[in-house]
């Protein structure tokens, strides 16, 4: 094999890695959790945790702490994702604060789907952002028909990209022979 075609099949592999860690990061996924609590701190800009008053630029992040099916516990990040990236739009992190509250202190301990987004990532104190919170059945299986559709279009559009590069090349090269 040569090193061209070795080189190529690197940089593939890379880029279909790097597409697919971007898109697991910034697609919605679900877990059927049973909250516990929530927490605020004070963090800086730069996500520090702050224990006392300072002028620097400082934000309240909420945080929802649950337990899984499995008896892991899972904490959440409740922050408004606002205007920018991934576009969820959410500007409602105090209503779900105070709804992942009242279940929190149900007597029945319902059990909840909640929809994240993101990684928890310990060494770098990285949590999963909560959007929202449906209570469910304890058995409840979440289909995400959201990131179905949204590869069938992302494959039916590469599809129509590449056979209209594949059109392209062909003309290119027909007036390239015809000249």
């Amino acid at each position: 094999m040569k090193t061209t075609k070795k080189i190529k099949i690197v940089i593939g592999t890379v880029f279909i890695v790097m597409l697919f860690l971007f898109f697991h990061f910034n697609l919605p996924r679900t877990a059927v959790v049973q909250i516990s609590g929530t927490d605020i701190k004070r963090m800086d800009k730069d996500g520090a945790a702050k224990e006392q008053v300072t002028t620097a630029q400082t934000t309240d992040v909420r945080y929802i702490n649950s337990v899984s099916r499995k008896g892991k516990p899972m904490v959440f990040k409740n922050e408004d994702t606002g205007w920018g990236w991934p576009p969820y739009f959410k500007f409602d992190s105090a209503d779900v604060t105070a709804e992942a509250q009242a279940l929190a202190t149900d007597q029945n301990k319902p059990w909840v789907l909640v929809k994240y987004y993101g990684w928890r990532i310990k060494l770098f104190s990285m949590f999963p952002n909560a959007l929202n919170l449906k209570e469910v059945d304890q058995n409840y299986t979440h289909i995400p028909v959201f990131n179905i559709v949204f590869f069938i279009l992302l494959f039916v559009l590469a599809f129509v990209i590449k056979r209209k590069i594949k059109k392209l090349f062909k003309k290119a090269d027909k007036n390239k022979k015809g000249i």
